[in-house]
C-alpha cells in the first residue's frame, strides 16, 4: 500500500493506492481514501486514533478508508 495526496483539490485529501485492490488491469478499484485533507489525517496519527493502529481496529466504531471516487474520473496512464 502507498499513501499520496491529492494536491488538485484544495483540502488535500490523503489517498491509499493497494496495487492488489485492482480487478482486471482496473487500477481505478486500487484507489481509497484515507483522510479528507492532509491536516485530518496529520491529526489521527498524531494522536493515534487512525484507522491502522491495531487498537482502534478491533474497536465498534472501526472505519476503514473507503473507495476514492474521483478515481474513476482520472485518466488511465499505460
Amino acid at each position: 500500500m502507498y499513501a499520496a495526496i491529492d494536491c488538485t483539490a484544495p483540502q488535500a485529501p490523503v489517498l491509499l493506492f493497494d496495487p492488489n485492490a485492482a480487478v482486471a488491469d482496473n487500477w481505478s478499484n486500487a484507489w481509497f481514501q484515507d483522510a479528507d485533507s492532509l491536516s485530518d489525517w496529520l491529526r489521527t496519527w498524531l494522536s493515534g486514533t487512525a484507522w491502522y493502529a491495531e487498537e482502534n481496529m478491533t474497536s465498534d466504531d472501526f472505519s476503514e478508508p473507503q473507495p476514492w471516487p474521483q478515481a474513476k474520473r482520472q485518466p488511465t496512464i499505460t
